[in-house]
């Protein structure tokens, strides 16, 4: 059993205001008597300090409940149910999406332009050879052709390479701009040379 004391020196001991000592007897801290007409209240500090204890274990206990840790982050409950409504909510906008096919699976995409782009490149390794004729037509010489068709094939697979590694490089969002038309005059001054 602890000492019997009076509000005042409750609120000494434990070192809180008489406003916050009458709060604790509402929220049912133990009274040994309670005051009133000239008596006093009186409380046992061993009592007082057993229920503050025990109260105060109880709001840890309530507030570790509610939090959550997330890579060393603090979550509360209420964060956690607020990004779970947000993800369910992103879930059913995608399932909505991809109802009225305004989306599509990755995979189905990959395929598609996988296919596309072999195809555009068959058609691109494939012009030098409907170029040979027309050349041969132009330039009359054998040498002629094989040269300028050799220049055509080394341009479309110098495309073909720079898309390659394009693709192989991570996506960067810049604005495309012309193509240098350097190489090209310089081609046409090498051909003016011969």
């Amino acid at each position: 059993m602890g000492k019997t004391v009076n509000r005042q020196e409750l609120a000494d001991i434990f070192g809180y205001s008489l406003p916050t000592i009458s709060a604790w007897v509402e929220n049912g801290m133990p009274v040994k008597s309670h005051g009133g007409r000239g008596k006093q209240f009186e409380f046992d500090t061993e009592d007082v300090l057993k229920w503050l204890l025990a109260r105060e274990r109880a709001e840890r206990k309530a507030h570790t409940a509610a939090t959550l840790k997330e890579g060393g982050e603090e979550i509360t409950i209420d964060k956690a149910r607020l990004r779970n409504e947000i993800a369910k909510a992103k879930l059913s906008e995608l399932e909505l999406a991809t109802k009225m096919e305004l989306v599509r699976p990755i995979d189905m995409v990959a395929k598609v332009l996988s296919n596309e782009i072999a195809n555009a490149r068959a058609r691109l390794l494939g012009i030098p050879s409907k170029l040979r004729p027309a050349i041969q037509l132009e330039v009359g010489a054998p040498e002629g052709t094989k040269k300028l068709v050799n220049e055509v094939e080394r341009l479309i697979l110098e495309a073909l390479n720079e898309i390659k590694m394009s693709a192989d490089d991570p996506v960067e969002e810049e604005p495309h701009g012309e193509p240098p038309s350097e190489p090209i005059e310089q081609n046409e001054e090498e051909n003016d040379d011969e």
